[in-house]
């Protein structure tokens, strides 16, 4: 018989749970306690892990799903988080309890946890990243706190319930995160094209989906399918049309966001089904940080938007075209810093250009000789602009300190 997982509603997720006593650790009634757990935690394909109030259990367990995290099944019983990291990130969480509800809750990055396991004995551990991330999600249950409750941009993402034909183009980092994002949803393209040279000969499709692909399709290509054609734009627009928008909005903005839009046979200018400002923190950082959050959050924000599309359920607006703006190809000299200029302003190139080209200064040593310095990271501190980690011409990466005593 399989173990309901109950919702969100239910009076028991509400409760603090009451802690196992020590003698009954291992009982009968508690291994049980545990196998239904596990049980319904394993019944669901998306259960990482769970706690004993989601099978109306009012008692202090929770049981993480080894699977996920390459090792046995972890059982804690009484669970009392004794350290904790001041450094938190923001990270998306669904529930078992909560479907299909997602939203972003603010974690701390690394926390070392003390209980008892299944035979009774006491012991830590210590997590980082997504192991972190559960054990806080799950000691919430127990405290009767639903992760809905801390949650910012909470999102509906029901399971897809329609078979979606879908060709994808794409031939970027960016456009793989996308996919990935389209992929855990459950939306998988019939064809995957990933270079712009020589198009293969196009099946039918409902819909093609376009995420940098270095290419301007043709307008005879874009309307080929049923429900046209939809790029995902890593900017709000009718903002940074154009090839360079994550660079342009590291080096000028402090609103990232992502656009799903219907295109037409100009650039960037097709109507807006959905658009999404995109938290980053901190703020500004370098360009494959701020790639791969933008081009998630447009893989989420799409999969939530497609079934209503294909369904007729959303109505594209148009955008306004008196507040676009445009971005430009990169250019290797874009990379070139003046150290005279603005702080602010070289801190952002070279987050900007970190990726491609480069941020750079032509350094001038004592002897007159002239030496080309890629600059991997900085900061500013006090007004002043500092590097941090260079790559000098002909080197390996070093410390700037390094690099200038020598």
């Amino acid at each position: 018989m399989k173990t309901e997982i109950l919702q969100k509603d239910a009076k028991v997720l509400r409760e603090t749970a009451k802690p196992v006593p020590i003698k009954d650790i291992g009982s009968k009634k508690v291994k049980n306690v545990i196998e239904r757990m596990k049980k319904a935690m394993y019944a669901e394909e998306d259960g990482v892990a769970i706690a004993a109030p989601q099978i109306g259990e009012t008692l202090r367990i929770f049981v993480v799903n080894g699977k996920v995290f390459g090792s046995e099944d972890m059982v804690f019983i009484n669970p009392e988080i004794i350290k904790a990291s001041s450094k938190k990130k923001r990270m998306e969480e669904g529930c078992l309890s909560v479907r299909w509800l997602y939203g972003e809750v603010t974690r701390c990055e690394k926390i070392t946890v003390r209980a008892y396991n299944q035979k009774g004995e006491k012991f830590q551990r210590g997590a980082s990243g997504l192991l972190a991330q559960v054990f806080q999600h799950e000691i919430d249950h127990l405290e009767g706190i639903l992760f809905t409750d801390k949650a910012k941009n909470i999102r509906d993402l029901p399971p897809v319930k329609i078979n979606i034909k879908f060709v994808f183009f794409g031939s970027s980092t960016f456009s793989t995160y996308v996919l990935e994002e389209l992929e855990k949803a459950g939306l998988s393209p019939i064809l995957n094209i990933t270079s712009a040279k020589d198009l293969p000969v196009l099946p039918e499709a409902d819909v093609f989906i376009v995420a940098s692909f270095g290419k301007i399709l043709p307008k005879e290509i874009i309307d080929l399918p049923k429900h046209g054609s939809l790029n995902v734009h890593p900017s709000l627009l009718p903002e940074l049309r154009g090839p360079s928008p994550i660079q342009n909005t590291i080096l000028g903005l402090d609103t990232p966001g992502v656009s799903i839009m219907k295109m037409d046979e100009k650039m960037d200018n097709g109507p807006i089904l959905a658009q999404e400002k995109v938290s980053i923190e901190p703020w500004p950082d370098h360009y494959d940080i701020v790639e791969e959050k933008l081009g998630r959050a447009g893989g989420k924000l799409l999969a939530s938007v497609l079934p209503r599309w294909i369904r007729g359920e959303i109505e594209a607006k148009l955008q306004d075209a008196s507040a676009a703006t445009y971005t430009k190809l990169i250019k290797k000299e874009d990379g070139l810093l003046d150290l005279e200029d603005d702080p602010e302003t070289n801190l952002r190139k070279v987050f900007a250009y970190s990726t491609w080209p480069g941020a750079y200064i032509n350094f001038k040593r004592k002897n007159g000789q002239e030496v080309r310095v890629i600059i991997k990271d900085a900061k500013v501190k006090d007004g002043e602009f500092t590097p941090t980690r260079v790559i000098p011409a002909g080197k390996r990466e070093m410390a700037w300190q390094d690099f200038i005593r020598n």
